[in-house]
């Protein structure tokens, strides 16, 4: 098996560092958060999906991933201008599939929205005085509206995010999403200091310890079937992939444990034997398609 080759942007510019994308079998363009960079919020562990991905094939990926990007800002011209241009710009050319890491910081920052004067449509967790019965486990924590409206602004911009593979000579390539695996909201930060990212949200929302767990697995797991559904709709998403990370079993990290534990390398990356587990048969997925389309 072929380990993927990866290239920033920058080294397409290069006479020493460009590699020639024409000598390898599957070409792909990556765009995502801190689950496709290399070690950039833990460069001591150095483990993202992008880095254990093996294809049969030789296959090279330009990745214009950023940690801490959300799809929002990925579709933004302005903010990602080098991610635009090998789509529709000067260097842009018919990739054979797009490698997308999206929705985890969507989720994190309305997750982020506090209480303090914000209607239930506009935030993703409820008050105290809000919470459902107990019957409802842990979604009586959740609000349905502001879930619907996040949905909403998920799915109108992957429909940008569409647009603009559509508007170079990539239109109608295959666009490869994955999920997100079951964090535990705990005090473990990166280990430049950011984060933790959950841990606050749901303490200042008084939502007890004893149902972390459950409310990560919830809004992972609803993540998780939005991106889904959104594959399905081949009509309004044409050749969208979605691969369910979360039916992967992993080594959940430790109830209040910090640094790494378990598949856990902080609270919401995976170290590299926990992304190995996901990057391998998604890899495979994704070389199936590709072949599968070729004919």
């Amino acid at each position: 098996m072929n380990k993927l080759e990866i290239h920033p942007p920058s080294d397409l510019n290069s006479p020493t560092l460009a590699p020639n994308l024409g000598g390898f079998g599957i070409r792909f363009l990556a765009e995502g958060d801190s689950w496709f960079t290399v070690g950039a919020l833990n460069p001591l562990k150095n483990a993202n999906l992008l880095f254990e991905m093996r294809f049969a094939q030789s296959a090279v990926a330009i990745n214009c991933a950023t940690p801490g990007d959300t799809l929002r800002r990925m579709v933004d011209t302005r903010r990602d201008p080098a991610f635009v241009d090998l789509l529709t710009g000067a260097r842009k050319r018919a990739w054979d599939g797009l490698l997308l890491s999206c929705g985890g910081n969507d989720l994190i920052d309305a997750l982020g929205v506090r209480a303090d004067g914000v209607a239930l449509n506009l935030r993703l967790l409820r008050t105290a005085a809000e919470w459902g019965p107990a019957s409802d486990g842990a979604a009586r924590y959740l609000s349905d509206a502001g879930w619907q409206t996040f949905c909403g602004y998920f799915r109108a911009n992957l429909d940008a995010m569409l647009a603009l593979r559509d508007a170079g000579p990539s239109k109608g390539a295959p666009m490869f999403l994955h999920g997100y695996a079951v964090p535990t909201p705990r005090p473990a930060p990166a280990e430049l200091g950011i984060g933790p990212w959950l841990l606050p949200s749901v303490q200042a929302y008084g939502i007890p310890e004893a149902d972390y767990a459950a409310v990560a697995a919830l809004l992972i797991g609803r993540l998780a079937a939005l991106i889904a559904g959104c594959a399905a709709d081949a009509a309004r998403y044409p050749n969208l992939h979605f691969f369910d990370t979360t039916q992967i079993p992993l080594v959940p990290a430790a109830a209040g444990s910090s640094g790494e534990n378990g598949d856990w390398v902080n609270e919401i990356h995976l170290n590299r034997a926990g992304c190995r587990k996901l990057a391998v048969p998604w890899a495979a997925a994704i070389e199936k398609v590709i072949v599968d389309q070729r004919g």
